[in-house]
Parts: structure tokens; C-alpha cells; sequence
């Protein structure tokens, strides 16, 4: 089992980051990979021709370097090619023969990414062939692109992973039951002994406990990787520079 990973810094939804899709619907454009909730997407409005989503990194690309791409909710099928693309001038002959290319595995409306060596481009580009989608359209919801942290120390095997019912329900006074059904997402809790108690603060400061991003548990099953928001950060000291971290993440639904 590989150490975890944990992805937030995403250049995919910088500010400075322009998109571009090659055909969109109008209640669903291409920034709504930028947007924290699963259920925003963009969509195409066709699936005769291959779909693509680009994204222009900015002039300070050097800046940005990327080692994993993942998405967040899908509808393509068992069949379709995904692909995701880098190169460094945004015109069709560089896309005929990408600089950067590498083959990412459907699943139906979960995740899927994928990990890769150090790349630094200016333009990406999300490539979908899927003809045969009985929706007639290709969508596709938060996207990440960037870099990831991996701890020296893997966290601790034997986590708890609880699930939490969003549903709201109330009983009569005869006892009748009713309820408005919600998502029922997880919760997950892994604990860590660390030496690197800054790095894992950086990932504190930059997302809190209300921005989302993606937990790999094992990289050698991107697939598997968790979108999430962290419920908790405990700390306690045990010597010198060792901590013992107890992370406690809930699925953004």
C-alpha cells in the first residue's frame, strides 16, 4: 500500500486559470469544474465529436507545476476515452501530438484521476470520447490539477469511516415517521504520527474546515481518492518535533 496523498493547492480553479470547452449548455459552463459542489457541472451539448475542456494556466504556468488531475462526479460510460492533455502552445497541431499525455479510467459519477511525474505547462486540456453516451452528453464536476503532499510516515491502518444521514426527520404524536431524504455521506478518521507538523499546517491554512479537496488513501487506486471537507485537526505533542494528528474528514455531497 503507497502513502496517502492529500491535493489542495489546484490550479485548475486559480483565479488567473481561463477555460475553455469545445460546446457547453448554458445553465452549465465550463467554470462549474470550478465550483465546490459535486452536483455543478459543465455539460456538452453533444457527444458526435470528442469533448474537451481546456484550461490556460496563465503566463506564470512555470509557477504552477502539476502532478495529479482528478474529477469529481461524471456521467461518462464503461466505454468512453478520457484522456487528459498538456502541451505548450493552445493550437490543434500541438493537441494532434500532445507534449503530455496520460489515460484516465471511467467511473460512472465517482472519481477518477490519476497521478503522474512532475509536469509544467501552460495549457491542459480534458479530452472525452464517448459516442455512445445514452444521455447525450458528456458532464463533469469539480476538477483538480496540481500538486500533492505526501507524508513521510503514513497515517496509522485501522481508521473509522461513520456515515451520516442528511436526511431530516420528524415523528407525529402517533408515532408516524416522515422524512425529506438527503445524501448520507462519510465520515472518515485517520491518525498520523508526524515529524512534519508544518506541512500538514499549511493544508490547514489553506482549506480550513470549510473548503473541499481530495484525499488519496492509496495512490496505487486513484480511483478510490476522497473529495472532502476536514471536520477536525487534533494535535497532540509527544516530544521534540513528533505529534500524533487525529484528521477527521467528511465527504463533500
Amino acid at each position: 500500500m503507497a502513502k496517502c496523498r492529500f491535493l489542495y493547492d489546484n490550479r485548475w480553479k486559480a483565479a488567473t486559470t481561463i477555460l475553455t470547452a469545445s460546446t457547453a449548455e448554458a445553465y452549465f459552463p465550463a467554470t462549474n469544474t470550478q465550483k465546490r459542489a459535486p452536483g455543478r457541472r459543465w455539460r456538452s451539448t453533444t457527444v458526435v465529436t470528442d469533448q474537451t475542456l481546456t484550461a490556460d494556466l496563465g503566463a506564470d504556468y512555470a509557477t504552477k507545476p502539476a502532478r495529479a488531475f482528478s474529477i469529481r462526479g461524471n456521467n461518462f460510460t464503461a466505454a468512453a476515452v478520457v484522456t487528459i492533455q498538456a502541451t505548450h502552445e493552445d493550437e490543434a497541431g500541438h493537441w494532434a501530438a500532445p507534449d503530455f499525455e496520460a489515460v484516465l479510467s471511467p467511473v460512472d459519477n465517482k472519481m477518477m484521476g490519476t497521478f503522474f511525474d512532475e509536469q509544467i505547462f501552460q495549457f491542459w486540456r480534458l479530452l472525452i470520447s464517448d459516442i455512445d453516451n445514452p444521455n447525450v452528453h458528456v458532464e463533469a464536476g469539480p476538477i483538480f490539477l496540481g500538486p500533492y503532499f505526501e507524508p513521510a510516515v503514513n497515517y496509522k491502518i485501522g481508521g473509522t469511516a461513520t456515515p451520516e444521514d442528511l436526511s431530516i426527520i420528524t415523528k407525529a404524536a402517533g408515532g408516524q415517521r416522515t422524512a425529506v431524504i438527503h445524501d448520507q455521506p462519510g465520515v472518515w478518521q485517520y491518525a498520523f504520527r508526524t515529524d512534519e507538523k508544518a506541512s500538514f499546517e499549511t493544508i490547514r491554512r489553506a482549506v480550513g474546515w470549510s473548503l473541499p479537496f481530495w484525499f488519496c488513501e492509496d495512490p496505487d487506486v486513484p480511483n478510490a481518492t476522497l473529495y472532502v471537507v476536514a471536520t477536525a485537526w487534533e494535535w497532540e505533542h509527544l516530544y521534540l518535533t513528533t505529534w500524533t494528528l487525529t484528521l477527521s474528514l467528511a465527504e463533500e455531497v
